[in-house]
């Protein structure tokens, strides 16, 4: 049997194992998938003793996404541009990394708009929003982002040769056609970055956020018109990326989505 696990700490939220588990049974792969908590100071030790021996590939969450980098034989260009790692997978026996929310994240957008050509406001900083700005650039986006520490944000901004926006309030809405929730505000929580009344019609909402699907963010966008995309979305289409990767498969949507509301 072969094994395959997600690594973060904490790790119980995790809906990878059910997401890919589903697929083992549809695709009648003999496969086990778990998820184990890695404190960080015991990262490397765990790549060494435990992965290495044992393991055909893992799912990688906060907070290991930069630090497993240092423990790979390779990675991937995706990897070494977005600076994180969410994938381990072998070739012969060369342990090497990637990064398949660039993929997640543009998939998901692409089932409402072609970014080709758009106006992509990208709120947040971290792994996630450079992954998406990755994705979102090479696809022809015109891409401005904000962060509430702007360092951070221009940071960002000049590593991908885009636009930091300082003060949201400035952005001109009607200027912008796709805007991205890619930070934590709105996790279990009602509250949103943007107010409610800087969402217009022609617009496109994505959260990254799914806990809940229905975030105050793509409730004010809900009521203005605007077409909105859950952060399931990002999740499927990046485990899908992992399990082609693994399996040389390419599983339907239909089936990790049906999964993702099992419980």
């Amino acid at each position: 049997m072969k094994k395959f696990c997600v690594i973060g700490h904490p790790i119980s939220h995790s809906k990878s194992p059910q997401l890919h588990e589903v697929g083992f049974v549809e695709m009648e792969i003999d496969a086990s998938f778990e998820a184990i908590d890695v404190v960080p100071d015991r990262l490397g030790e765990w790549v060494r003793k435990e992965f290495r021996p044992n393991f055909q590939g893992a799912a990688v969450t906060i907070p290991h996404k930069e630090a497993i980098r240092e423990y790979l034989d390779f990675e991937t260009e995706a990897a070494t541009a977005t600076g994180a790692v969410n994938t381990l997978f072998w070739v012969e026996d060369k342990l090497g990394g990637t990064n398949t929310d660039i993929i997640g994240a543009l998939r998901a957008v692409s089932t409402e708009i072609n970014p080709e050509g758009k106006g992509v406001l990208v709120l947040g900083a971290g792994g996630a929003a450079r992954a998406a700005i990755f994705g979102l650039k090479s696809a022809g986006a015109d891409i401005c982002v904000w962060n509430r520490t702007f360092d951070k944000a221009q940071k960002l901004a000049d590593a991908f040769e885009v636009l930091a926006v300082k003060d949201l309030n400035k952005v001109d809405p009607e200027k912008i056609d796709l805007v991205m929730n890619l930070t934590s505000v709105g996790l279990k929580t009602r509250e949103s970055i943007l107010p409610s009344d800087f969402w217009k019609s022609h617009h496109v909402a994505f959260d990254a956020v799914y806990e809940p699907l229905e975030t105050q963010f793509l409730f004010d966008a809900s009521n203005a018109g605007a077409r909105i995309i859950t952060g399931d979305n990002m999740l499927i289409f990046q485990a899908l990326e992992q399990f082609k990767i693994w399996h040389d498969i390419e599983l339907e949507s239909e089936v990790m989505g049906k999964a993702f509301f099992n419980d």
